[in-house]
């Protein structure tokens, strides 16, 4: 049983004893993963999920009328969309056995929206499920963190990374799963794909990146990264994956 049946099962068994906590934690970027919980814990046509229902069919894309994502306006979670958050908890469900509320990027909520949340992560209203979604766990107030359930996400194993946000993802938060060291080979592959192709068609006359996280590099430090990266993945099945990390972000120019 791979870590996503895991969770997933571990789930099953919390609803079918109906005691599903009010309010967890999720660590890592499998957004997939948390969507198939939240059809667990919505759906009443199968003691997991059917994927067939109204309601699950709708949780698919994260569109359905008892559940709210909140994420954050530029660069924070602000207190105005906490207070909309609130609001929208304190309402009846309109189909769905709880009201759901997911909040993606929580490290970053401002100290005053935190602030503000506490006091609903102590005493969440009847039928209520909250999901906050972190890259990393010390990023987010020791506060928030004690009054939620921690669920660790699995890495996204056995596949390249195919997006720019997968590999942004995977780089911030910089949790590999239990295979850590085959998905950081993955990630270098991934990376090192998405550099070449940037170098062989999206570098325009000027040396400069149209666009993308790697906007911040000219023509000759694309190469030179390319250079590092090949060493860094030579080196992978000992390498220091840490300090791996911190060498590449500091490459790619990334905070």
């Amino acid at each position: 049983m791979g870590p996503e049946e895991k969770i997933t099962g571990y789930f099953s068994i919390l609803k079918q004893k109906k005691i599903i906590g009010p309010s967890y934690i999720f660590i890592g970027n499998n957004l997939a993963v948390v969507g198939r919980l939240l059809k667990i814990i919505n759906c009443q046509e199968a003691s997991q999920y059917c994927s067939q229902c109204w309601s699950c069919k709708r949780l698919d894309d994260f569109k359905h009328p008892d559940l709210l994502v909140v994420e954050p306006e530029g660069i924070s979670i602000k207190i105005n969309q906490i207070r909309q958050a609130i609001r929208f908890l304190s309402r009846s469900s309109y189909l769905a056995p709880k009201k759901t509320l997911l909040v993606k990027d929580a490290q970053k909520l401002t100290e005053e929206a935190a602030n503000l949340f506490l006091k609903t992560l102590e005493e969440p209203p009847d039928n209520s499920f909250i999901g906050l979604i972190c890259s990393k766990l010390e990023d987010v107030l020791p506060t928030i963190i004690s009054r939620c359930r921690k669920i660790y996400l699995p890495y996204l194993e056995n596949k390249a990374i195919k997006s720019e946000d997968d590999l942004i993802a995977a780089l911030s938060s910089g949790y590999f799963g239990p295979q850590k060291r085959k998905n950081f080979s993955l990630f270098l592959e991934s990376l090192i794909i998405l550099l070449h192709k940037r170098l062989k068609n999206k570098i325009n006359y000027t040396g400069q990146p149209e666009n993308g996280f790697l906007s911040g590099l000219n023509f000759k430090e694309t190469v030179t990264m390319l250079e590092k990266l090949f060493k860094i993945y030579q080196a992978s099945g000992t390498v220091n994956i840490n300090l791996a990390i911190n060498l590449i972000k500091m490459g790619l120019k990334c905070n």
